[in-house]
């Protein structure tokens, strides 16, 4: 009654409109093919009975047709889906997905799919006598079916529920949007993709209340789009999904399709959103004409989404359409449009299709021997480009749900699934570990191919063809390259030419063979260097013990502990960093671990031997790592163990008889330059520029030379005490150690000296934990002091590369006279 109330009203509305001719643009034709669709036949589902608004939804990847409508006999009545896997005309019986108590003309049902994985399955249906919206999903495209959920329940009078659930790619599914009209304003809900944790009732036109006709309709699309139309007051408006938005946020934009004014009123709209994004409404016009027994004028349109509230008017044909105007894409891009005809052409249904370049295909018009309303359509492609349309059927005792297939020639041949069989077991993508990629190939159902093209990372026509076998086997050019891909093209031994559409499956290429099987780097360090090694990682401690250690620096290849840190870094391994092994130098094991991101830790430095203590000097090892297909990469190392010694035998020897260091005549400046005017320094194992590049240790410094004590350290320890202004400050504060104090006290700076020959220089700063001994209680350091003129003591050892400090020590004063400079930095100033 509801239904008949609204075409009455609509009618009197129109009558009473003034009329206007209809825009150019609503009179243009589409351009026409001489492709003619051709009825491949008829079926009625079986056990369908006093069906309302069934509803069709495809499978692309397997050719399958879904079906769904409330079924049954007044008032007992349940949700019946019907699942098609081929292109043939018969449709299995039905599955009873659950009660659907209510009249038909009121309860409803719909069925989609997810876009990228369209084994997802949902489906909703209506129980009026209950006022619930049930949920369900299959996982392997309809065969079975998990348990209903409620995902709304009461709130009125609910009608037509449909639904509609986002996706991103075969395993990521986004949320499901189910909407439906409750009595006369379209209401959503949004649920995760299980149906779970549905958000409470929405209304769709937000605090608009116009009124709402028909029923809503859903799209979804390619990378998560979503869209639904609707009419509310005769004009057709959409909301197209928010993915910058969450919640009802992101169906809160509200777009005109197509305005009603005193001559378009428009009705029964249904949705499409093709593979490459764009977005169509189809629906119907009625005017003052057709209503007034005129000529038959109500005509068919689509519109196409340009830009946001944008929307592209196009009239496929005048002939009326009585209910819907289905419209629905095909993963070639194609557009299905099905519809039943009215008033004069009663009886009659209409098919057509735009393909992809836009051009339509001629108008299919058959003809029904029985009363048939509301049209519905989908569309697949294997070895034809098949249409699929549903509509209602009144037969004696009532109306059945009527299937017709049509279908285009000269379609798709393609790759139905493309297999890599020597991927690594259960990765996904596929992960090849070998120099080629070998694997099968299936065919769309239909197809007898003659000829397969296969070629890696790119559709290339040129490429040569080989004769079907649904096999490959095809060299990996580039080892290097992380993601890959196989395409295919096929040819029908029925053609001459190549089908133009080619199927494509990634993987991720990491062969063994590789130049670098491994993308890694690994560093080995001296532990005491903090200043390279990353701050959220605890270093050795003591920092800088001077007579048990050392300073906390020096050269890279050289430690005082038996520790090392060592580093590893993914530096764009295909399938990423697993674990690694620490070897001995003849590859016996010495340790091992396993790797999350990057590896950094302090571990034992690896002996010379297997079982056998550390020996002070070098020690050659091996550090392997793994990636997670199972290549390995073997790294040689090396480090020099270089322990000071229990009666200091290894630390440099500084020769004070033979070493001269004096300090720059500067004195109106703390940034302060030492001159190595002479210096004898003997150690027992550093040389400086010694290096082994295959060991991963380079020190392009000054050559080696053992003979000469320049080149054995590898830079001085220097502290700094302010005496004060005294004339006899010097004396009147000695050296230490005194008066309590020991070097223990000294804030040493540790400095590399890259070129020890005569006449090297080596800045300091004079307040960088300088020791005041004017103070009572003498501290470590001041601030930018302009009052700290007077005289200053100057300390200096000698450091090898394991940071051990010689035992004797250098010691010079120098001069700060007032009216000193201190450093300054000067930072721009940034206005916003």
């Amino acid at each position: 009654m509801l239904r008949i109330f609204n075409f009455v009203l609509i009618f009197m509305l129109l009558v009473s409109a003034n009329v206007a001719l209809p825009s150019p643009l609503a009179r243009a034709q589409p351009v026409i093919t001489s492709v003619t669709p051709e009825l491949m036949g008829t079926s009625d589902l079986p056990s369908s009975r006093h069906t309302k608004y069934g509803e069709l939804a495809a499978s692309w990847n397997t050719n399958t047709v879904h079906a769904i409508a409330v079924n049954g006999d007044n008032r007992r009545n349940d949700a019946f889906y019907w699942r098609k896997p081929d292109s043939s005309l018969i449709f299995p019986s039905p599955v009873d997905l659950g009660d659907a108590g209510g009249q038909t003309d009121y309860t409803g049902a719909d069925v989609a799919t997810a876009w990228h994985n369209q084994n997802v399955v949902v489906a909703v249906w209506l129980d009026q006598d209950t006022d619930r919206i049930y949920f369900r999903r299959s996982d392997d495209g309809g065969q079975t079916w998990g348990s209903p959920r409620i995902v709304h329940q009461g709130g009125g009078f609910p009608v037509t529920p449909k639904v509609g659930i986002r996706s991103f790619s075969d395993s990521q599914l986004g949320e499901v949007v189910i909407t439906w009209r409750d009595p006369e304003a379209f209401y959503f809900t949004i649920c995760n993709s299980q149906g779970e944790g549905c958000i409470g009732r929405q209304y769709l036109d937000g605090d608009n209340r116009e009124k709402a006709y028909g029923q809503a309709a859903i799209a979804v699309g390619p990378n998560g789009a979503l869209g639904i139309a609707y009419v509310t007051s005769a004009t057709v408006y959409a909301r197209i999904w928010d993915a910058t938005k969450t919640g009802a946020a992101a169906l809160a934009t509200r777009e005109t399709v197509a305005a009603q004014n005193s001559l378009d009123r428009y009705f029964d709209t249904t949705m499409a959103i093709a593979p490459q994004g764009a977005i169509f409404v189809a629906y119907r016009r009625l005017d003052r004409k057709l209503e007034t027994g005129g000529a038959d004028q109500g005509d068919i349109f689509f519109s196409e989404r340009k830009g946001s509230n944008s929307w592209a008017r196009s009239r496929i044909s005048n002939i009326q359409s009585r209910g819907t105007v289905a419209v629905a894409t095909d993963q070639s891009g194609s557009l299905h449009f099905f519809w039943v005809s009215a008033k004069d052409r009663a009886n009659e249904y209409v098919y057509t299709k735009r393909l992809p370049d836009g051009n339509f295909t001629e108008l299919f018009t058959g003809s029904s021997p029985v009363f048939i309303a509301n049209g519905m359509v989908t569309g697949t492609v294997s070895d034809w480009a098949y249409g699929h349309g549903a509509l209602e059927a009144f037969v004696p005792g009532g109306q059945v749900m009527r299937y017709y297939l049509f279908r285009t020639p000269g379609d798709n041949c393609v790759a139905q699934t493309i297999t890599i069989g020597n991927a690594l077991p259960a990765t996904n993508p596929p992960v090849v570990r070998d120099p080629t990629v070998v694997g099968t190939i299936s065919s769309s159902a239909g197809c007898t191919p003659a000829e397969q093209r296969v070629v890696l990372n790119a559709q290339d026509t040129s490429q040569p063809a080989a004769s079907w076998s649904g096999a490959f086997n095809v060299p990996i050019a580039n080892l290097e390259q992380c993601v890959q891909t196989i395409n295919v093209q096929l040819r029908a031994n029925n053609r001459s030419q190549f089908d133009s559409q080619w199927r494509s499956l990634t993987f991720i290429a990491d062969p063994l063979a590789a130049g670098t099987p491994v993308d890694s780097a690994v560093e080995v360090m001296n532990p005491k260097m903090f200043g390279l090694i990353p701050p959220v990682f605890s270093p050795i401690t003591p920092a800088g013990d001077l007579f048990s250690g050392g300073a906390s620096t020096g050269d890279r290849g050289y430690t005082r502990v038996n520790q090392m840190f060592m580093r590893i870094a993914d530096i764009g391994d295909c399938t990423g960093l697993n674990a690694y092994n620490v070897l001995y130098d003849n590859n016996t094991l010495f340790q091992n671990g396993t790797i999350t991101g990057t590896f950094a830790s302090n571990l034992p430095l690896p002996p010379q031997a297997p079982s056998t203590p550390l020996a002070i000097g070098e020690t050659l090892f091996k550090v392997q790592v793994f990636d997670r297909a199972g290549n390995s990469f073997t790294f040689p190392r090396r480090m020099v163990y270089d322990p000071p010694g229990d009666s200091g035998e290894g630390r440099p020897v500084m020769n004070l008889s033979a070493t001269s260091l004096t300090t720059d005549t500067n004195t109106l400046t703390i940034l302060r330059e030492l001159i190595i005017n002479t210096i004898v320094v003997t150690d027992n194992l550093y040389r400086r520029g010694e290096s082994v590049p295959t060991r991963g240790y380079v020190n392009a410094q000054t050559p080696p030379n053992a003979s000469d004590g320049t080149k054995q350290f590898w830079g001085l320890w220097i502290a700094v005490e302010y005496l004060g202004k005294e004339a006899n400050a010097e004396v009147l504060r000695p050296p230490l150690p005194s008066g309590g104090l020991t070097f223990d006290n000294l804030r040493w700076q540790p400095v590399e000296v890259p070129n020890a020959t005569a006449g090297a220089r080596v800045r300091f700063n004079l307040f960088d934990g300088v020791l005041d001994r004017t103070a009572s209680s003498p501290t470590n350091g001041f601030g930018p002091d302009l009052t700290k003129d007077g005289t200053y003591r100057v300390y200096v050892k000698a450091l090898d590369g394991a940071g051990n400090a010689s035992d004797a020590t250098y010691v010079t004063t120098l001069r700060l006279d007032p009216g000193y400079e201190v450093v300054t930095i000067r930072l721009p100033i940034i206005s916003r």
